[in-house]
């Protein structure tokens, strides 16, 4: 497509915009310098006075983008529509977000393609090694690595490294870790019996296989999630026992409930370090450094880059920063490239289920929006939008302010969080009927306790996505009692200004 003449394209934005017989300042481009602040600052009030004109839309997005400022630009740029569409000739920013989803099942589809006829025997001996006969419904496995179709492992280098099983617990020794495993999924559950059984026995320890129920290429978190298998090493220190917890002919009673407690636990540690984790990556990321304790992160309006603090949350930071500064050690701490490779090592632990940040993702069509890490899906709330008016792409949590309108009962709520420094925001409602509905001027509503938890566990600097069929119908909110919840620190609310969100 041939690119419409520079000179022309300054033409057709101006004598649009001065319909209303305004006077706009020239397109900024390479050929000329950036606006003014003064510049600039028009533009927004033009915008906000015809917030239908696309042209305007698209040279306020250029003059951001110039800026460096690429979150307001893509904003902008999804506003200008087909304007953007013409003049750049390159699909709009929204359209990305749905190829990171088609990018993510193809990925799905290929993992699960690799799955070997290896595997699929060695599920099946084991299987029979767990049910065959033995009393009290245990087996004895060798302590030894295990031999199939010629391959041997190696545990001292290779156990608990699967990557369609997380080992968790925050330490890689400690005496009792979980796996996580997919629903259904015979290869990921054989690989993960593998790789159970093939730990070297240097001391006493307890692993458990927890399964995780499945929604296509998403794995759906809760604090109902149970152990299905549990393997420890004997007494003797000779070989390993292994018992099928969900196999109803097994008389485990006791190993049921044991193993029930530490799972429990064990969620809820998770999500502290997933909390703390995705709250060091925001702070490393925007403003190329961190502060050594959690509290220096949760103060009052504009500083709280988190609601709040825990004694779980607090102790689970220290040790997200001591791994986070140890992966600096050595190498010269400004560069960039250095500090990502230290929040590589942060996310790479195999002690964890959680390998990415924290990220919101917002489904227009089921009105659902969900806090993911990589392809676990942690908390799916039901929510109200505007259908068409509601922007599609990416954003990012630039502000985060308790009771929007001076009180919990107003219009937004007692929790808004503004996307990208734009009107739009995620709020909460005193319509609660809007839910699950398109009843919005284009922000995105909550239930009160579901926004005030989504408050409390992610920072500012969290990437939000919008888009269509993205997420999956079913709700996953824990019961009350299991919300994700921090003390709040005071004063963070913001009198001094009035906000004009879309609603």
């Amino acid at each position: 497509m041939k690119q419409p003449d520079p000179n022309c394209r300054r033409a057709v934005s101006a004598s649009r915009l001065q319909k209303e017989g305004s006077e706009v300042p020239p397109e900024s481009d390479v050929k000329h310098p950036q606006w003014s602040e003064k510049d600039q600052a028009y533009m927004k009030q033009y915008i906000e006075a015809h917030p239908d004109n696309r042209m305007a839309w698209y040279l306020l997005g250029k003059q951001y983008e110039r800026s460096g400022e690429q979150g307001k630009a893509n904003y902008c740029f999804n506003q200008a529509g087909e304007i953007y569409k013409a003049f750049e000739n390159v699909p709009l920013p929204s359209e990305a977000v749905e190829e990171w989803v088609k990018k993510r099942e193809e990925e799905e589809k290929l993992r699960r393609s690799r799955r070997s006829l290896v595997r699929l025997m060695l599920f099946l001996l084991l299987f029979f090694i767990m049910l065959g006969g033995i009393p009290g419904g245990q087996a004895s496995a060798p302590s030894g690595p295990i031999k199939s179709a010629g391959e041997r492992d190696l545990p001292d280098k290779r156990a608990g490294k699967s990557k369609t099983a997380a080992l968790t617990n925050g330490e890689s020794k400690a005496a009792e870790q979980a796996f996580l495993v997919p629903e259904s999924d015979e290869g990921a559950y054989a690989a993960a019996v593998k790789r159970v059984i093939g730990t070297p026995i240097d001391g006493e320890w307890k692993k458990y296989l927890v399964n995780i129920p499945t929604d296509h290429s998403w794995w759906l978190w809760s604090h109902s999630l149970q152990a299905i298998l549990q393997a420890e090493s004997s007494e003797d220190m000779n070989h390993i026992m292994v018992t099928p917890l969900r196999d109803p002919k097994c008389d485990c009673g006791d190993e049921r409930e044991r193993a029930s407690a530490f799972v429990s636990g064990w969620i809820e540690e998770s999500e502290h370090r997933l909390v703390a984790k995705s709250a060091l990556t925001a702070m490393v990321r925007r403003h190329g450094t961190a502060p050594k304790e959690w509290r220096q992160l949760a103060k009052g309006y504009p500083s709280n880059v988190v609601s709040g603090t825990s004694t779980d949350v607090a102790r689970a930071y220290g040790n997200v920063y001591m791994r986070y500064k140890d992966g600096l050690q050595g190498k010269r701490p400004e560069p960039k490239t250095a500090k990502e490779r230290a929040l590589k090592r942060v996310w790479s632990e195999q002690t964890d289920p959680f390998r990415e940040p924290l990220r919101i993702v917002v489904d227009k069509k089921r009105h659902r929006l969900a806090v993911v890490s990589g392809n676990i899906i942690v908390r799916n709330y039901k929510v109200g939008l505007g259908g068409k008016r509601t922007p599609e792409g990416q954003f990012q949590i630039t502000e985060k302010v308790v009771d929007p309108n001076g009180s919990s009962t107003g219009d937004f709520g007692s929790r808004g969080m503004t996307l990208s420094d734009s009107l739009y925001a995620i709020h909460g409602t005193n319509e609660p009927d809007s839910i699950g509905r398109d009843r919005s001027l284009g922000c995105i509503r909550m239930l009160r306790e579901d926004v005030e938890e989504l408050f409390d566990m992610v920072p500012i600097g969290t990437e939000v996505s919008i888009g269509k069929e993205l997420l999956p119908e079913q709700p996953i909110v824990p019961d009350k009692e299991k919300r994700y919840r921090l003390d709040l620190t005071p004063k963070q609310d913001n009198p001094k200004k009035i906000y004009r969100w879309l609603d």
